[in-house]
C-alpha cells in the first residue's frame, strides 16, 4: 500500500466535550447529530493534528458517526438535496496518518460551483499501521451503503474517489458495490494509488468472493504525476499497470490523467485535472 497510502475523562464529561467540539467546529447541523466516544476523539484528533484543522473546522458540513461508533463521515453540500455525490477515501502516510477533514478541505474549492455533494469517510482509525487500524473494504462499503441509503442516493449517482492508500482500497470497494451491492458508483477515480495484487481484499476479489467478474462494466479514471517518487507503484508506470489490470477485469478506463508537472497527488494539485474528472462524472 502507498507511501501516502495519508488522563481518561468520565463518560459524561467526554460526551459534553464531544458535543461542544462538534457544535463549534461545524455549527448547528453538527450539533444536532454530535459525535460521541471514539468517533468524537478521532474527529478532535483530526482537527488538532491534521494538515488543515483550522480550515476543516470552518467547513459548513455535517458530521455523521459510523454505525459502530469508531469513526465518522464528513458530509458537505450546497444544494438541499444533491442528485450527484462524491464518496472520497483520504490518503494515509506510512507510518499511517490521514484524515477525512483534510480530504474535505482539498475538495472544497473544486466543488463550490458544482451541483454535487461530498462524503469523506475517516477510514484510518487514528492509531497504528496494522490492518486493524483501518476500516477494511467490506467495512468501508457497509458504512458508505448505510449512509447513502439514509441520504436516499440513487444507484449510478456517485463517484468513488480514493487518494494514494485510499486508492488502493477503491478496487475492492468498487467490486463489492458492483458485484454484491447497490451499484452506486457511476465512476471510480484512483489517484496515485496502484492496485496491489498481494492485498488480501484484492485477492478475495480475484477469487470471486465479491461476485463473478465484479469489476466488469465499471468505469474508471486513473491519475498519476510524472514526478511521483514511487513511480512503479503510484506514478505513471504504476497507474498504467493498474489501468491494464482493470481492463483485464472487464472494466473501462475512460481517462488516464498523467500530469508531467506534479508528483504524488497530481490530480488535485492541478485544478484542470479535477475539472476534467468532474466533467466526466457530471456530463
Amino acid at each position: 500500500m502507498g507511501a501516502d497510502r495519508g488522563a481518561l475523562l468520565p463518560m459524561a464529561v467526554r460526551a459534553v466535550a464531544a458535543l461542544a467540539l462538534a457544535a463549534v467546529a461545524c455549527g448547528p447541523a453538527a450539533a444536532q447529530d454530535p459525535l460521541r466516544g471514539k468517533a468524537a476523539e478521532l474527529y478532535r484528533q483530526a482537527l488538532q493534528t491534521g494538515r488543515s484543522g483550522a480550515d476543516a473546522a470552518r467547513l459548513k458540513a455535517t458530521l455523521r458517526p459510523t454505525s459502530d461508533g469508531r469513526s465518522f463521515f464528513l458530509v458537505q453540500h450546497t444544494e438541499r438535496i444533491p442528485s450527484r455525490w462524491i464518496v472520497s477515501l483520504h490518503g494515509a502516510g506510512r507510518p499511517a496518518r490521514g484524515f477525512a477533514t483534510d480530504d474535505a478541505v482539498v475538495w472544497q474549492p473544486h466543488l463550490e460551483n458544482r451541483p454535487v455533494g461530498l462524503v469523506c469517510l475517516q477510514w484510518w482509525l487514528g492509531t497504528g499501521d496494522a490492518s486493524r487500524d483501518f476500516l477494511a473494504p467490506m467495512e468501508i462499503y457497509r458504512e458508505v451503503d448505510l449512509l447513502l441509503r439514509e441520504l436516499k442516493v440513487a444507484p449510478q449517482a456517485v463517484m468513488l474517489h480514493g487518494f494514494s492508500r485510499g486508492a488502493t482500497n477503491t478496487y475492492a470497494v468498487a467490486a463489492l458495490d458492483h458485484g454484491r451491492g447497490r451499484r452506486y458508483f457511476a465512476l471510480v477515480v484512483a489517484s496515485s494509488g496502484g492496485v496491489a495484487l498481494d492485498y488480501p481484499p484484492n485477492q478475495a476479489l480475484l477469487r470471486g468472493e465479491f461476485g463473478a467478474d465484479p469489476l466488469r462494466g465499471t468505469r474508471w479514471v486513473t491519475a498519476a504525476g510524472a514526478r511521483d517518487p514511487e513511480a512503479e507503484r503510484d506514478g505513471v508506470a504504476g497507474m498504467r499497470r493498474t489501468a491494464d489490470w482493470l481492463r483485464r477485469q472487464g472494466a473501462s478506463v475512460v481517462e488516464s490523467i498523467e500530469d508531467p508537472a506534479f508528483g504524488h497527488g497530481a490530480l488535485h494539485l492541478n485544478a484542470r485535472n479535477v475539472a476534467r474528472v468532474l466533467d466526466l462524472f457530471l456530463q
